[in-house]
């Protein structure tokens, strides 16, 4: 069960936008320490003990603030972007992109079983009121890629959006597409039939033959990689690439498919 906690102080009152932008106002800009916490609204001896700690962070009795103000809107922002492609997180998936988050980034969680807690995220919800849990409508591929002029626009909106943010030239946008190949040896032979019949025709078994797929990746400068080739078998052999591009790989899965690749 969730903890109904309810705070019993006006301690700590301040956040750790605040308090970051004190200590660069003190430490940077060499301001006293006195008017600088007048000015943040934080109690001169706390600014004191930050400084000293060189921390922003915040803690209150048994309860320390896990991530600051501006990781915890990283997290709200990539929870806006995913849902905003239509393939928005359930809260499951968001506690364990959140505990990911923080072994990944090396912060002190008390976080367990590879995933954040139902108190951490009851928490998060209320500092972030436009956060809500939604049931969403079942949209297909082809309707949410619906090839009309406003989808257009907004696909290259944002994709123009992401490629100044992170300052993303042509040789790091990359595209990777599959093709699958049905191989099979049942290659009809040449029968007799009637002259001048226009269509010949054969019974051929219904059994299909072998997938293999081929992953091919460029980038926007034209550069191209090599491509992997997945084939239907249990035990891959060197001789299946003779003749494929220079620097082509490949491996083996049950059927084929590259789910079954990923899988492993």
């Amino acid at each position: 069960m969730v903890n109904k906690y309810k705070r019993k102080t006006s301690q700590a009152a301040w956040d750790e936008t605040a308090m970051t932008s004190a200590l660069k106002e003190v430490t940077d800009l060499k301001r006293s320490v006195k008017s600088t916490a007048q000015k943040f609204g934080i109690p001169l001896t706390t600014l004191h003990r930050h400084l000293k700690s060189g921390s922003a962070q915040k803690k209150l009795g048994r309860f320390a603030t896990i991530f600051t103000s501006e990781q915890e809107n990283e997290l709200l922002e990539y929870l806006f972007h995913m849902d905003a492609f239509f393939y928005g997180l359930s809260k499951e998936e968001f506690l364990r992109l959140v505990y990911q988050y923080a072994v990944m980034n090396k912060i002190a969680h008390p976080f367990k079983n590879g995933t954040a807690g139902r108190d951490w995220f009851k928490g998060f919800s209320k500092r972030h009121p436009d956060l809500t849990l939604r049931k969403p409508e079942p949209t297909s591929i082809a309707r949410a890629r619906s090839f009309n002029k406003p989808q257009v626009y907004r696909f290259y909106d944002l994709l123009e959006d992401q490629i100044k943010k992170y300052g993303i030239d042509a040789t790091r946008l990359y595209n990777m597409d599959e093709t699958g190949i049905q191989t099979s040896s049942n290659k009809p032979s040449r029968i007799l039939t009637k002259t001048g019949k226009r269509q010949v025709g054969l019974i051929s078994s219904t059994e299909r033959g072998k997938t293999t797929t081929i992953v091919c990746c460029c980038n926007a400068a034209g550069s191209f990689l090599p491509p992997y080739m997945i084939f239907a078998r249990k035990k891959f052999l060197a001789r299946l690439l003779d003749g494929a591009p220079p620097g082509t790989q490949g491996t083996c899965s049950d059927n084929g498919w590259i789910n079954g690749w990923m899988d492993k």
